[in-house]
């Protein structure tokens, strides 16, 4: 981990690199690699984009000219989880990658302020030109790392081949830095897009492992005695939280209790029995009920209740009429009928509206199902043209936060508070949240914020899945996480006949 110094607005995480660390060529992996790999990261022409917006703290990069293998990360303000996230991106071989050095002399500062005219520069161009290369990403005799396996087969769309290094760097600190274990000599990726055909596979023991399983089959797999003497099944908690989500940029949903009306129609514990089999973890905020610290455990899950609905519709100025539920806006009556929108091809999704749908047409709100492309879920959220919709967040246990995803602040172009989320309140919780170090403080403020979150109802969380995960028994050492993949394929054993 790095030595942290905090400076008025800015914080410095001083790294030192293992002297054993190699790349494939035997050459070591230097401070010079990690400020090559950043100027790529932030530069222009690249498909960086996603790394780019995740690593904008980072400002610049000093290097040491005593130390070839110590280096310091500047960055932008502090928060406790930039201790983590300042040293987890990918490192490349600066002498494989740019041999002729052409960004040695250029400062990160300057290709991060900089960006647009550099895309012009004939350095950029060229080197953007052979870093958008296939071969970069797929060419076996091209792709080197510093890991302990090497890409020996690329066969599109179909499977790719990992094997073992014989004389990796790291098998010498294996066995007292687990980090470093590698055991698999190979490792074989198998694409199968069709369900039915992976679940085949998966029977024919044709394929060791394989995680979110559709539900129909891995309760069938659970009563197959057979199938359980060759493998091992388990629902693995992740952190991927299913959300109701509800535009209150809208004059329909902007007031509160209409918001939380639409929430006590959504019966959470009948779509955990029915649509995940059980398979799922209820939860009243978006901090994993597992989280005990950070969890509200005060708070419940909104609970399934169509007359307390009916009530807080009409303390919001609704009337329930022959027509369906009306408020007066100036001369003129607007009905509340909603659209809610959701992934097209997500059969779990669709089973979610079709209830939903169900619950609200009981009560006489006639809602519309949209099954549409990601891409148009995305850009309808940030025109702010919908009402409902349906979607996942990925979470970890790490990070919390949240100021892209709901401070007042995000709701203009291109922020993630598509639900107008939030107040003065909220939005100084957020930012003592994000700033906050001791875990005891965050856990208050945290709990205060998933509280004032379920009363707004702008989102309304209904569960974290399970991946539903199958293990060959061949295997010892298997280890489940919560993260995703949700194992660690290079700690896999083969058991002793």
């Amino acid at each position: 981990m790095p030595v942290v110094k905090v400076k008025d607005s800015i914080s410095y995480f001083s790294y030192q690199i293992r002297p054993e660390a190699r790349w494939d060529d035997d050459r070591p992996v230097t401070a010079k690699d990690v400020a090559f790999s950043l100027k790529l990261l932030h530069g222009p022409l690249l498909d960086n984009e996603r790394w780019r917006a995740q690593y904008h703290f980072i400002k610049d990069i000093q290097l040491r000219e005593d130390n070839p293998l110590a280096f310091t990360i500047v960055a932008s303000g502090y928060t406790p989880e930039m201790d983590l996230l300042s040293g987890d991106f990918f490192i490349l071989p600066a002498h494989k990658y740019d041999p002729k050095g052409s960004l040695q002399a250029l400062p990160l500062s300057l290709v991060k302020s900089k960006y647009d005219s550099l895309s012009t520069s004939p350095t950029f161009q060229a080197l953007s030109k052979e870093i958008n290369h296939p071969k970069v990403a797929r060419d076996t005799a091209w792709v080197r790392g510093s890991g302990p396996y090497q890409l020996t087969s690329w066969n599109n769309g179909q499977q790719i081949i990992l094997s073992k290094k014989a004389n990796w760097w790291g098998n010498k600190l294996a066995t007292t830095h687990p980090s470093f274990v590698a055991r698999p000599t190979q490792l074989q990726f198998q694409v199968i897009p069709d369900n039915a055909a992976a679940v085949l596979a998966l029977k024919a023991r044709q394929v060791d492992v394989m995680d979110n399983i559709p539900l129909t089959n891995f309760l069938e797999m659970q009563k197959d005695a057979e199938f359980k003497k060759h493998f091992n099944l388990s629902g693995a908690p992740t952190y991927d939280l299913v959300f109701l989500g509800m535009n209150g940029f809208s004059k329909t949903l902007q007031d509160m209790k209409t918001r939380q009306a639409l929430a006590h129609l959504v019966n959470i514990p009948q779509l955990i029995k029915t649509v995940q089999g059980g398979l799922a973890t209820p939860t009243a905020g978006l901090v994993h009920p597992s989280e005990k610290q950070f969890y509200n455990s005060a708070l419940k899950p909104v609970g399934f209740d169509p007359a307390k609905a009916q009530a807080l519709l009409k303390e919001a100025g609704w009337q329930k009429t022959s027509a369906g539920w009306v408020k007066d806006q100036t001369k003129s009556k607007s009905p509340l009928a909603l659209n809610l929108m959701y992934r097209g091809g997500n059969s779990e999704f669709e089973s979610i509206a079709l209830l939903f749908q169900q619950n609200a047409r009981a009560i006489g709100i006639p809602i519309t199902l949209q099954a549409i492309e990601s891409s148009q879920i995305s850009q309808r959220l940030q025109e702010h043209t919908y009402d409902l919709y349906l979607r996942t967040f990925v979470g970890n246990p790490f990070s919390y936060n949240l100021l892209p995803l709901l401070h007042t602040g995000s709701t203009g172009e291109d922020g993630g508070n598509v639900t107008n989320f939030g107040n003065a309140t909220t939005d100084q919780l957020l930012e003592k949240i994000a700033k906050e170090a001791s875990p005891a403080t965050k856990a208050t403020l945290l709990k205060q914020l998933q509280k004032e979150m379920q009363e707004e109802s702008n989102m309304v969380f209904l569960f974290f899945q399970q991946n539903k995960l199958v293990v060959s028994s061949r295997f010892d050492s298997v280890i489940v996480s919560s993260l995703k993949p949700g194992y660690d394929l290079p700690k896999f054993k083969l058991k002793k006949n």
